[in-house]
């Protein structure tokens, strides 16, 4: 591959990133905590590609060989294919069928804080997993809360998942909810990966290591809600 050619790689490479930094589709890769990494990431790229592509322009007879002629790295330029691509066909964020399960490791149990004040209050999904195998002061018993989350049907009924992400979607990992009550025979209606909300309680005790740590909410109330424009959970 000819100097020329890895120069606009690396040019290419900065504005691909720089395209889904405006357009958000980032998101889809990786949590919103490393934006100003991926803003210093694309700028550093964009500025070493024009660098070297200018200081190639300005020494451009030196690229010539000893017979006049020039290199033609069409090869290289194939490179090109992919790097674009990642920054004009985006693919869809990750849904259940792309994550695997969180691995059952017994949780340490601690005090968690208490939950938000209100008659349903809106706790994250992978909260209320952690709180009901971990927290030592039993913040869910008796009190109703709101989750949001996508349908996952199973042989014995219907869950509520979220993908969750620590880093970026490589280390992305399944969190779910069962769901049970009168609001879980509306969510069964409901295909796979339809986006709800639901009101209930958490069933005290039903979180335990026999189910990979998978609560079970009685549902009173829910509703189908459009698909958030970031997917994840963090």
């Amino acid at each position: 591959m000819s100097r020329g050619t890895q120069n606009l790689l690396l040019l290419l490479l900065g504005l691909s990133t720089a395209v889904m930094l405006v357009k958000g589709t980032y998101l889809n890769y990786v949590k919103p905590g490393l934006l100003p990494w991926l803003v210093v990431a694309a700028a550093v790229l964009v500025g070493l590609g024009l660098a070297a592509v200018v200081y190639d322009v300005r020494n451009l007879d030196a690229d010539d060989d000893d017979h006049g002629h020039r290199h033609q790295p069409w090869l290289g330029w194939l490179l090109l294919v992919p790097i674009a691509m990642v920054a004009f066909v985006v693919p869809p964020a990750l849904s259940a069928h792309g994550t695997s399960p969180a691995p059952i490791i017994a949780p340490q149990r601690r005090a968690f804080p208490p939950l938000p004040p209100g008659d349903a209050p809106t706790v994250s999904l992978p909260e209320v997993v952690m709180r009901a195998a971990a927290d030592s002061t039993n913040s869910l018993a008796g009190r109703s809360i709101t989750l949001t989350g996508f349908t996952l049907h199973r042989p014995d009924g219907v869950d509520l998942g979220r993908v969750v992400i620590v880093c970026c979607a490589a280390d992305a990992q399944l969190a779910r909810v069962h769901l049970s009550g009168p609001g879980a025979i509306v969510a069964e209606g409901h295909p796979d990966d339809t986006w709800l909300r639901v009101r209930g309680q958490i069933v005290p005790g039903s979180s335990h290591t026999e189910d990979g740590f998978i609560p079970t909410m009685t549902v009173t109330d829910v509703a189908r809600i459009d698909k958030p424009a970031n997917t994840y959970a963090y």
